[in-house]
């Protein structure tokens, strides 16, 4: 398996978040979403600095994830815990519109090197849709 770049990763777990959320929702909202989520984690995650989102529905750049190689110096346990945070912060802020299986579909869409090299870092994302399956049923109960 090629080593991943922490760059390369986080852009594609980010972008992959715009495609699921955007089948959900508008992509306009999709992408304000995650500009929304990445933004609240900058304060705890310094590194997110060279994270950028722009909403590309008025603008003629297709890409609106720009992950800056200055990440990739940054340890990846710490890359794996923003990311986690990223992720239950934007199935929470998309609330209904996420669907009950966002993260298994997250999962399911990224391919094994991706899934595997995060799971190196830490981030178990069956794990992290059981936690949320579960925190789900307790809300019920």
């Amino acid at each position: 398996m090629p080593q991943l770049e922490n760059s390369d990763v986080v852009k594609h777990v980010l972008q992959t978040l715009i495609n699921i959320s955007s089948r959900k929702t508008t992509s306009g909202h999709a992408i304000s979403t995650l500009y929304e989520s990445v933004n609240e984690l900058k304060e705890k995650y310094s590194f997110l600095k060279h994270v950028e989102i722009k909403d590309t529905t008025f603008l003629e750049v297709e890409d609106p994830v720009t992950v800056l190689s200055k990440i990739d110096g940054v340890g990846s346990n710490k890359i794996g815990k923003a990311l986690h945070d990223i992720i239950t912060t934007m199935n929470s802020n998309l609330g209904k519109d996420a669907g009950y299986f966002f993260i298994k579909e997250l999962r399911n869409r990224m391919g094994a090197d991706y899934v595997s090299t995060i799971e190196e870092m830490g981030l178990d994302l069956g794990l992290l849709q059981l936690e949320f399956e579960v925190n789900e049923l307790t809300k019920k109960l």
